[in-house]
Protein backbone atom coordinates (compact mmCIF):
# COMPACT_ATOMS: atom_id res chain seq x y z
CA UNK A 1 0.00 0.00 0.00
CA UNK A 2 1.22 3.30 -0.66
CA UNK A 3 2.61 4.93 2.40
CA UNK A 4 0.10 7.57 3.51
CA UNK A 5 -2.44 6.84 0.78
CA UNK A 6 -5.30 8.21 3.07
CA UNK A 7 -3.70 11.49 3.75
CA UNK A 8 -2.41 11.56 0.15
CA UNK A 9 -6.00 11.41 -0.81
CA UNK A 10 -7.42 13.96 1.85
CA UNK A 11 -4.68 16.51 0.60
CA UNK A 12 -5.06 16.24 -2.99
CA UNK A 13 -9.09 15.71 -2.65
CA UNK A 14 -8.88 12.43 -4.87
CA UNK A 15 -11.51 11.24 -2.74
CA UNK A 16 -12.03 7.68 -0.82
CA UNK A 17 -9.09 5.64 -1.32
CA UNK A 18 -10.11 1.99 -2.99
CA UNK A 19 -6.52 0.61 -4.31
CA UNK A 20 -2.44 2.29 -4.74
CA UNK A 21 -0.48 -0.26 -7.24
CA UNK A 22 3.05 0.42 -7.41
CA UNK A 23 3.58 1.15 -11.09
CA UNK A 24 6.78 -0.72 -12.16
CA UNK A 25 9.76 1.48 -14.21
CA UNK A 26 10.62 4.81 -12.42
CA UNK A 27 14.62 5.23 -12.53
CA UNK A 28 14.56 8.08 -9.78
CA UNK A 29 10.98 8.20 -8.18
CA UNK A 30 7.99 5.94 -7.34
CA UNK A 31 5.10 5.78 -8.92
CA UNK A 32 1.84 4.65 -7.69
CA UNK A 33 -1.84 4.10 -9.67
CA UNK A 34 -4.43 4.61 -7.11
CA UNK A 35 -7.97 4.57 -7.37
CA UNK A 36 -10.66 5.84 -5.15
CA UNK A 37 -14.72 6.71 -5.83
CA UNK A 38 -13.63 9.85 -7.91
CA UNK A 39 -11.12 8.61 -10.36
CA UNK A 40 -7.95 6.36 -11.16
CA UNK A 41 -4.60 8.98 -10.04
CA UNK A 42 -1.35 8.76 -10.86
CA UNK A 43 0.91 9.61 -7.27
CA UNK A 44 4.27 10.18 -7.81
CA UNK A 45 6.39 10.18 -4.13
CA UNK A 46 10.07 11.76 -5.15
CA UNK A 47 12.91 10.52 -4.17
CA UNK A 48 15.87 11.67 -6.50
CA UNK A 49 17.59 15.04 -5.03
CA UNK A 50 14.47 15.70 -3.24
CA UNK A 51 16.42 17.31 0.21
CA UNK A 52 18.23 19.50 -2.28
CA UNK A 53 17.50 23.22 -1.21
CA UNK A 54 16.30 24.51 -4.19
CA UNK A 55 14.15 20.99 -4.86
CA UNK A 56 10.77 22.46 -4.60
CA UNK A 57 10.97 25.14 -6.39
CA UNK A 58 12.66 23.90 -9.27
CA UNK A 59 9.68 21.51 -9.64
CA UNK A 60 7.43 24.26 -9.29
CA UNK A 61 8.81 26.24 -11.65
CA UNK A 62 8.64 23.04 -14.15
CA UNK A 63 5.20 22.42 -13.02
CA UNK A 64 4.43 26.04 -14.28
CA UNK A 65 5.48 25.33 -17.98
CA UNK A 66 3.73 21.79 -17.77
CA UNK A 67 0.54 23.54 -16.96
CA UNK A 68 0.77 25.70 -19.66
CA UNK A 69 1.43 23.42 -21.93
CA UNK A 70 -1.65 21.54 -20.91
CA UNK A 71 -3.86 24.54 -20.88
CA UNK A 72 -2.84 25.24 -24.36
CA UNK A 73 -3.53 21.61 -25.63
CA UNK A 74 -0.25 19.97 -25.28
CA UNK A 75 -1.50 16.36 -25.22
CA UNK A 76 -0.38 15.54 -21.20
CA UNK A 77 -1.96 14.03 -18.34
CA UNK A 78 -3.88 16.87 -16.71
CA UNK A 79 -2.18 17.55 -13.17
CA UNK A 80 -3.53 17.79 -10.15
CA UNK A 81 -2.65 20.82 -8.19
CA UNK A 82 -3.45 22.32 -4.41
CA UNK A 83 -3.51 25.88 -4.22
CA UNK A 84 -1.76 26.28 -7.65
CA UNK A 85 1.11 24.21 -6.05
CA UNK A 86 2.18 20.60 -7.47
CA UNK A 87 4.12 19.66 -4.63
CA UNK A 88 3.62 18.80 -1.16
CA UNK A 89 4.49 17.20 1.65
CA UNK A 90 3.05 14.12 3.17
CA UNK A 91 4.00 12.56 5.87
CA UNK A 92 7.59 12.68 5.12
CA UNK A 93 7.12 12.41 1.47
CA UNK A 94 7.18 14.88 -1.80
CA UNK A 95 3.90 13.61 -3.67
CA UNK A 96 2.61 14.98 -6.99
CA UNK A 97 -0.53 14.06 -8.52
CA UNK A 98 -2.07 13.42 -12.30
CA UNK A 99 -4.76 12.47 -13.31
CA UNK A 100 -4.30 8.08 -14.57
CA UNK A 101 -4.24 8.27 -18.68
CA UNK A 102 -4.58 4.06 -19.47
CA UNK A 103 -2.04 4.57 -21.98
CA UNK A 104 0.76 1.92 -23.57
CA UNK A 105 4.64 2.38 -23.49
CA UNK A 106 5.70 3.23 -27.07
CA UNK A 107 8.05 1.23 -29.94
CA UNK A 108 10.34 4.50 -30.57
CA UNK A 109 10.65 3.32 -33.97
CA UNK A 110 7.26 3.35 -34.70
CA UNK A 111 6.32 6.94 -33.25
CA UNK A 112 9.48 8.76 -34.78
CA UNK A 113 7.24 11.10 -37.13
CA UNK A 114 4.64 11.95 -33.93
CA UNK A 115 7.84 12.68 -31.90
CA UNK A 116 9.40 15.32 -34.17
CA UNK A 117 5.47 16.79 -34.25
CA UNK A 118 4.61 16.53 -30.59
CA UNK A 119 8.36 18.27 -29.68
CA UNK A 120 7.17 21.24 -32.25
CA UNK A 121 3.95 21.38 -30.92
CA UNK A 122 4.66 22.57 -27.24
CA UNK A 123 7.43 24.50 -28.97
CA UNK A 124 4.75 26.54 -30.70
CA UNK A 125 2.47 26.95 -27.42
CA UNK A 126 5.15 28.55 -25.54
CA UNK A 127 6.79 31.76 -24.98
CA UNK A 128 10.04 32.31 -26.31
CA UNK A 129 13.40 35.09 -25.15
CA UNK A 130 16.18 35.07 -26.71
CA UNK A 131 18.64 34.23 -24.22
CA UNK A 132 22.51 32.63 -24.56
CA UNK A 133 24.22 29.53 -23.97
CA UNK A 134 26.39 29.05 -21.40
CA UNK A 135 28.04 25.42 -22.16
CA UNK A 136 30.99 24.19 -19.84
CA UNK A 137 32.86 21.29 -20.83
CA UNK A 138 34.23 18.64 -18.88
CA UNK A 139 37.08 18.47 -20.72
CA UNK A 140 39.63 15.26 -20.87
CA UNK A 141 41.23 16.15 -17.39
CA UNK A 142 37.32 16.08 -15.86
CA UNK A 143 36.62 12.78 -17.57
CA UNK A 144 40.16 11.36 -16.74
CA UNK A 145 39.36 12.23 -12.80
CA UNK A 146 36.12 10.69 -12.94
CA UNK A 147 37.17 7.86 -14.07
CA UNK A 148 39.54 7.68 -11.35
CA UNK A 149 37.20 7.32 -9.03
CA UNK A 150 37.70 4.41 -6.83
CA UNK A 151 33.78 3.30 -7.01
CA UNK A 152 33.71 3.18 -10.44
CA UNK A 153 33.33 -0.34 -11.64
CA UNK A 154 36.76 -1.61 -13.30
CA UNK A 155 35.25 -2.25 -17.23
CA UNK A 156 33.41 1.51 -17.53
CA UNK A 157 36.73 3.09 -15.63
CA UNK A 158 38.83 1.92 -18.04
CA UNK A 159 36.56 2.81 -20.96
CA UNK A 160 36.10 6.07 -19.44
CA UNK A 161 39.96 6.85 -19.02
CA UNK A 162 40.34 5.66 -22.99
CA UNK A 163 37.62 7.38 -24.34
CA UNK A 164 38.43 10.95 -22.03
CA UNK A 165 39.65 12.25 -25.27
CA UNK A 166 37.25 11.47 -27.27
CA UNK A 167 34.47 12.72 -25.24
CA UNK A 168 36.38 15.89 -24.40
CA UNK A 169 36.39 16.37 -28.30
CA UNK A 170 32.76 15.90 -28.73
CA UNK A 171 31.82 18.62 -25.85
CA UNK A 172 34.42 21.11 -27.55
CA UNK A 173 33.10 20.53 -30.69
CA UNK A 174 29.04 21.01 -30.00
CA UNK A 175 29.31 23.77 -27.39
CA UNK A 176 28.29 27.43 -27.35
CA UNK A 177 29.25 30.39 -24.68
CA UNK A 178 27.42 33.67 -25.24
CA UNK A 179 25.44 32.66 -28.41
CA UNK A 180 21.92 34.45 -27.77
CA UNK A 181 19.33 31.73 -29.47
CA UNK A 182 15.74 31.56 -29.03
CA UNK A 183 14.44 30.13 -25.84
CA UNK A 184 11.44 28.47 -24.52
CA UNK A 185 9.52 26.98 -21.40
CA UNK A 186 9.46 23.31 -22.84
CA UNK A 187 9.69 19.97 -21.67
CA UNK A 188 13.42 19.34 -21.24
CA UNK A 189 13.61 15.37 -21.45
CA UNK A 190 11.60 14.57 -24.04
CA UNK A 191 12.56 10.92 -24.69
CA UNK A 192 10.80 7.18 -25.54
CA UNK A 193 10.10 6.70 -21.62
CA UNK A 194 8.94 9.94 -20.55
CA UNK A 195 6.05 9.16 -23.29
CA UNK A 196 2.65 7.13 -23.90
CA UNK A 197 0.55 6.14 -26.73
CA UNK A 198 -3.29 6.87 -26.08
CA UNK A 199 -4.99 5.29 -29.25
CA UNK A 200 -3.07 7.22 -31.90
CA UNK A 201 -1.88 10.54 -29.94
CA UNK A 202 1.79 10.92 -28.19
CA UNK A 203 1.20 12.02 -24.98
CA UNK A 204 4.25 14.19 -23.19
CA UNK A 205 4.41 12.88 -19.06
CA UNK A 206 6.94 13.48 -16.61
CA UNK A 207 7.54 17.45 -16.63
CA UNK A 208 9.73 17.88 -13.68
CA UNK A 209 12.94 18.60 -15.89
CA UNK A 210 11.22 21.35 -17.85
CA UNK A 211 12.01 24.90 -17.89
CA UNK A 212 13.73 27.46 -20.34
CA UNK A 213 15.97 25.64 -23.37
CA UNK A 214 17.17 26.69 -26.83
CA UNK A 215 14.19 25.19 -28.67
CA UNK A 216 16.49 23.73 -31.75
CA UNK A 217 18.63 22.29 -29.17
CA UNK A 218 15.54 20.08 -27.89
CA UNK A 219 14.36 19.64 -31.05
CA UNK A 220 17.35 17.82 -31.95
CA UNK A 221 17.67 16.42 -28.59
CA UNK A 222 14.47 14.13 -29.20
CA UNK A 223 15.57 13.07 -32.69
CA UNK A 224 18.84 11.49 -30.80
CA UNK A 225 16.92 10.42 -27.77
CA UNK A 226 13.86 8.42 -30.27
CA UNK A 227 16.55 6.96 -33.06
CA UNK A 228 19.32 4.71 -33.15
CA UNK A 229 20.33 5.81 -36.60
CA UNK A 230 20.72 8.81 -38.74
CA UNK A 231 17.66 7.84 -40.71
CA UNK A 232 15.42 7.79 -37.80
CA UNK A 233 16.79 11.18 -36.43
CA UNK A 234 15.94 11.95 -40.10
CA UNK A 235 12.28 11.46 -39.82
CA UNK A 236 12.03 12.79 -36.34
CA UNK A 237 13.78 16.20 -37.35
CA UNK A 238 11.78 16.38 -40.61
CA UNK A 239 8.26 15.88 -38.78
CA UNK A 240 9.23 18.51 -36.52
CA UNK A 241 10.78 20.83 -39.63
CA UNK A 242 7.50 20.14 -41.52
CA UNK A 243 5.55 22.35 -39.03
CA UNK A 244 7.59 25.28 -40.75
CA UNK A 245 10.30 25.17 -37.96
CA UNK A 246 14.32 25.52 -38.69
CA UNK A 247 16.90 24.15 -37.18
CA UNK A 248 20.06 25.13 -38.18
CA UNK A 249 23.12 22.81 -39.94
CA UNK A 250 25.84 23.62 -37.17
CA UNK A 251 27.54 21.56 -34.48
CA UNK A 252 26.22 23.76 -31.48
CA UNK A 253 22.72 22.38 -32.25
CA UNK A 254 23.77 19.16 -30.49
CA UNK A 255 25.68 20.41 -27.84
CA UNK A 256 22.45 20.56 -25.31
CA UNK A 257 21.62 16.91 -25.85
CA UNK A 258 25.66 16.06 -25.36
CA UNK A 259 25.48 18.02 -21.92
CA UNK A 260 22.29 16.53 -20.61
CA UNK A 261 23.65 12.83 -22.01
CA UNK A 262 27.42 13.65 -20.49
CA UNK A 263 25.33 14.88 -17.09
CA UNK A 264 23.53 11.80 -16.69
CA UNK A 265 26.70 9.45 -17.42
CA UNK A 266 28.52 11.59 -14.66
CA UNK A 267 25.71 11.50 -12.47
CA UNK A 268 25.28 7.68 -12.52
CA UNK A 269 28.74 7.16 -11.94
CA UNK A 270 28.44 9.32 -8.65
CA UNK A 271 25.15 8.60 -7.46
CA UNK A 272 23.90 5.94 -8.95
CA UNK A 273 19.59 5.36 -8.06
CA UNK A 274 19.57 4.57 -4.41
CA UNK A 275 18.10 0.97 -4.57
CA UNK A 276 19.40 -2.64 -3.95
CA UNK A 277 20.53 -2.75 -7.05
CA UNK A 278 21.29 0.93 -7.57
CA UNK A 279 25.12 0.57 -8.50
CA UNK A 280 24.53 -2.14 -10.96
CA UNK A 281 21.75 0.32 -13.00
CA UNK A 282 24.12 3.25 -12.25
CA UNK A 283 26.84 1.28 -14.36
CA UNK A 284 24.20 0.44 -17.23
CA UNK A 285 23.33 3.47 -17.56
CA UNK A 286 26.40 5.04 -17.59
CA UNK A 287 28.18 2.68 -19.69
CA UNK A 288 24.56 3.04 -22.28
CA UNK A 289 25.51 6.99 -21.83
CA UNK A 290 28.90 6.43 -22.79
CA UNK A 291 28.09 4.34 -25.99
CA UNK A 292 25.35 6.77 -27.55
CA UNK A 293 27.97 9.65 -26.49
CA UNK A 294 30.50 7.84 -28.87
CA UNK A 295 28.55 6.56 -31.55
CA UNK A 296 27.15 10.68 -32.19
CA UNK A 297 31.16 11.75 -32.10
CA UNK A 298 31.65 9.34 -35.07
CA UNK A 299 28.49 9.92 -37.15
CA UNK A 300 28.07 13.59 -35.89
CA UNK A 301 28.69 14.70 -40.32
CA UNK A 302 25.96 12.65 -41.78
CA UNK A 303 23.69 14.50 -38.70
CA UNK A 304 24.49 17.81 -39.63
CA UNK A 305 23.67 16.33 -42.92
CA UNK A 306 19.80 15.74 -42.04
CA UNK A 307 19.69 19.02 -40.71
CA UNK A 308 20.57 20.80 -44.14
CA UNK A 309 18.73 18.67 -46.20
CA UNK A 310 15.12 19.12 -43.33
CA UNK A 311 15.31 22.91 -43.80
Amino acid sequence: MLPHAEEVAATFGLGTVHSAAPVAGGLSNDLWRVDTDTDRYAVKVMRTNAGAPNFTANVEAAYAVEQAAFDAGVPCPEPVPVDGRCLVAVGPELVRVHLWVEGRPVSPADWLDQAGALAAHIHAVADHVEAPLDDRPRGADGWAALAGRPDVPTTLAARLHRHAGDLAELEERTAATGLHVTHAGTHGDLDPKNTLALGTTLLALDWDAAGPRSIVREAVAVGLDWSTDVAGFARVLTAYAATGASVPAEPWVFGGWVAATTGWLAHQVTAPVDTPHGAALGAAEATLALDRLLRLRASLPEHLAVLADAR
